[in-house]
């Protein structure tokens, strides 16, 4: 599923594919209303019409679109299985397009989603500044750096498991399941051990550990098309999905799967403390 690395490698294909081109008409999937909540689809259509793209920024897992000549926002989240795709005029549509950007230079920018978990919301006057869960973010560990001691305040604070307190997006927005497991591995921490519990050396492992993996993530991301790990796509991740493996790093112990706060986890019981 998209975490930062994914949406960040989705605003630079967005920079290249409309930045300065013009909306020209939009369609959308009468079955998927619960993406373009709270407007309606025919809100979404008559907003976009006419509009120029002036520049697209990524903030955690969030996709913002500045519009203009009149500025409009359009602020969107990718879900679980949402990606957006470009296709030359006269090639198909993808399968599962839940929203179409008719754009002037002939071409078409396709939103899939097959689950509908994602979202495209109009913001007036591209006031993102204003959109409460956008507020709510803490820093971008991209595009802001992380502050081991912020890290280490923010942790010693939760009786969370370490795993568990790295999905809130008030502490590391863009981090997700799959990257909050394979920091813990970098880290060398158990994912089970209580956030309070990291001495500021590990803390400071920790920070190192989410930004080698998003950084390897990134980097690794090629063409304008992403399968996902859940579609079939190519597992790139040290020990995410990779239960039973050998630990890539002791090559003694096999990877282990738990559940933590509904999402699978994955480690390494022997060198993970």
């Amino acid at each position: 599923m998209p975490e930062l690395p994914e949406v960040e490698h989705a605003a630079r294909c967005l920079r290249e594919w409309v930045a300065g081109r013009t909306i020209v008409a939009v369609e959308t999937e009468p079955r998927a209303l619960r993406i373009f909540r709270p407007h309606s689809r025919a809100a979404l259509a008559r907003a976009l019409r006419g509009r120029q793209v002036a520049s697209v920024r990524r903030v955690g897992k969030h996709l913002l679109l500045a519009l203009g000549p009149e500025p409009l926002g359009l602020l969107s989240h990718l879900g679980m299985t949402g990606k957006w795709l470009r296709r030359a005029p006269g090639e198909p549509a993808p399968s599962h397009s839940r929203a179409r950007l008719l754009l002037d230079d002939g071409a078409v920018l396709h939103y899939r989603d097959p689950r509908l978990f994602g979202r495209l919301r109009l913001v007036p006057g591209a006031r993102f500044d204003e959109v409460t869960e956008l507020r709510a973010l803490g820093p971008d560990p991209l595009a802001e750096g992380i502050d081991p001691r912020r890290l280490g305040q923010l942790l010693a604070r939760t009786r969370r498991a370490v795993k568990v307190a790295l999905l809130d997006q008030r502490i590391l927005p863009g981090v997700g399941n799959i990257h909050a497991s394979e920091a813990c591995f970098r880290a060398r921490l158990d994912p089970r051990r209580r956030g309070s519990s990291l001495a500021a050396a590990e803390v400071r492992a920790l920070a190192a550990g989410v930004r080698a993996s998003l950084r390897a993530a990134v980097d690794a991301l090629q063409g304008p098309e992403i399968v996902y790990v859940e579609e079939g796509g190519e597992n790139p991740f040290l020990v995410y999905a990779r239960e039973g493996e050998r630990c890539p790093r002791c090559r003694k112990a096999p990877l282990r799967r738990i559940v933590q706060a509904q999402r699978s986890t994955f480690f390494c019981p022997r060198c993970q403390e």
